[in-house]
C-alpha cells in the first residue's frame, strides 16, 4: 500500500489539483481527527475557532472519541463535532458528508497528528464509503496530497497546512492559537507576581513524563529565594494534595505562606487559575498548550514527547533532556534509550525561568 509509486500519484494529483482551479473555499469540506486529551482539543478548537475569526467560506469538521471538552468550545460548535466512538455519531459525519459529496462537495480528511495510520485508516474507510474525496498528511506517502510540514508546532503546522490549500499565505501572518474559554477570572489586585506549576502529566506511569517531586521543591526554594513572587500549584490531579503537602512542609517556614494552591475541578477553574499566574513552568501535557493559548510567558519541560507538540515563540522556553540517544518519539513504554524528564537538572529549568522572568520584569517597567 504504501511505496514510492503512490507518492508520485499523490503528487501529480495535487498539481492537477491545483492547476484547475478547482478548490473554492465555498464548495470544501475539511475534516479534522481528535483524540479526546485536554491539549489535543485546545490545539484542534484553536483552530477551529481561527478558521472562524479569519472567516474562511471552507466547513471545518472534528471526528472525535468521546472527548469531554466538546461542551466548553467558545465557538461555532452546533453540527462540528462527531463522537465517532458512537454508532449516532459516526453514521451522523458518514451521512452529513455522503450528501455533501453528492452535491458536488469536495471532502479533506486530514488527521491531527502527521503519520497517524489509526487516522488514515479511519479516513480510507470513510472514503470506500464515498464520504471522503483526499486524505491528506504532512508526511503519509500514502495520502492522496501530501503537504509539507511548514511550521513546527502543530497548531501552527495545520494552520500552514490549511493555507497551502487553500492558496491564502496571509492565514498564517498572525498564528496565535485564539481559543478563548469563557470563565471567570480574578482580579490580579496582588503586587507579587505569581509563578505557576504544573507537575503533572496524563503519562505520569512513565518516568520519562514525571519530573522528580525533589526537583520542584529545589525549584520553588531557588525561586522564592532569588524573587518576590509566590508559586502557585496548579491542577486536578488525583495526586495533588499528597504533592502540595510534601512541598510546604519542606519548604524553609519562611517560604511557606508564598505558596499558594490552586486545585481545578475542572478545566475552567485551571483555566482560570491560568490567568492569575504571570509565569507557567509545566511539563510537555495540556496546560502548555493552554498557556500558550493564552500568551502567558512559559517554561516547558520536554522529554520524550514528539516535537510538533512544543509551542515556539518569545514567550516560550523549552527545556530538552538532551542526554537522550533516540529522538523523542511519544512512546508509552519504558525505553532508557528515549529523552526523559528524570535526566533534566534543576539548574537547567531554573536559567530558563530566570530568563523569562527577567524579561516579563523589563517589560512591566
Amino acid at each position: 500500500m504504501i511505496n514510492e509509486n503512490s507518492k508520485h500519484f499523490a503528487d501529480v494529483q495535487e498539481t492537477a489539483l491545483f492547476s484547475q482551479g478547482k478548490l473554492k473555499g465555498s464548495n470544501v469540506t475539511v475534516v479534522y481527527t481528535m483524540y479526546h486529551h485536554l491539549g489535543d482539543f485546545v490545539v484542534i478548537g484553536g483552530l477551529l475557532k481561527k478558521f472562524d475569526l479569519l472567516e474562511v467560506e471552507f466547513e471545518s469538521l472534528v471526528a472525535h472519541q468521546h472527548s469531554p471538552h466538546i461542551s466548553i468550545f467558545d465557538g461555532k460548535a452546533k453540527g462540528r463535532f462527531f463522537d465517532i466512538a458512537t454508532i449516532h455519531g459516526f453514521f451522523g459525519l458518514l451521512t452529513k458528508l455522503r450528501r455533501q459529496k453528492q452535491q458536488g462537495r469536495l471532502i479533506f480528511g486530514i488527521s491531527m497528528a502527521p503519520g497517524s495510520l489509526q487516522a488514515f485508516s479511519f479516513f480510507w474507510i470513510l472514503k470506500k464509503l464515498g464520504a471522503l474525496s483526499y486524505i491528506v498528511d504532512f508526511n503519509l506517502i500514502n495520502a492522496d496530497v501530501i503537504t509539507p510540514p511548514r511550521r513546527r508546532y502543530i497548531f501552527d503546522r495545520h494552520l500552514a497546512q490549511a493555507a497551502e490549500l487553500f492558496k491564502h499565505p496571509e492565514w498564517v501572518e498572525d498564528n496565535a492559537m485564539p481559543l478563548a474559554l469563557a470563565c471567570p477570572a480574578l482580579t490580579k489586585s496582588r503586587s507579587n507576581r505569581r509563578i505557576g506549576f504544573f507537575p503533572w502529566s496524563g503519562r505520569g506511569w512513565l518516568p520519562e513524563f514525571q519530573w522528580p517531586e525533589s526537583h520542584w521543591l529545589a525549584l520553588a526554594k531557588l525561586i522564592l529565594e532569588n524573587t518576590d513572587g509566590e508559586i502557585a500549584l496548579l491542577g486536578k490531579d488525583k495526586g495533588f494534595a499528597g504533592f502540595e503537602q510534601a512541598l510546604r512542609s519542606q519548604l524553609p517556614e519562611e517560604m511557606r505562606p508564598r505558596l499558594v494552591s490552586c486545585p481545578a475541578s475542572s478545566v475552567l477553574n485551571l483555566v482560570a487559575s491560568l490567568r492569575e499566574v504571570d509565569c507557567l513552568i509545566t511539563l510537555n501535557t495540556s496546560a502548555l498548550h493552554l498557556g500558550h493559548a493564552m500568551k502567558l510567558p512559559t517554561v516547558a519541560l520536554c522529554g520524550s514527547s514528539a516535537e510538533f507538540w512544543l509551542p515556539e515563540g518569545e514567550r516560550v522556553r523549552l527545556v530538552r533532556d538532551t542526554k537522550g540517544v533516540l529522538p523523542p518519539s511519544d512512546k508509552y513504554h519504558h525505553d532508557p534509550l528515549q529523552p526523559s524528564l528524570q535526566r533534566i537538572e534543576v539548574p537547567e529549568v531554573y536559567a530558563a525561568f530566570k530568563e523569562l522572568f527577567q524579561g516579563l520584569s523589563a517589560k512591566s517597567r
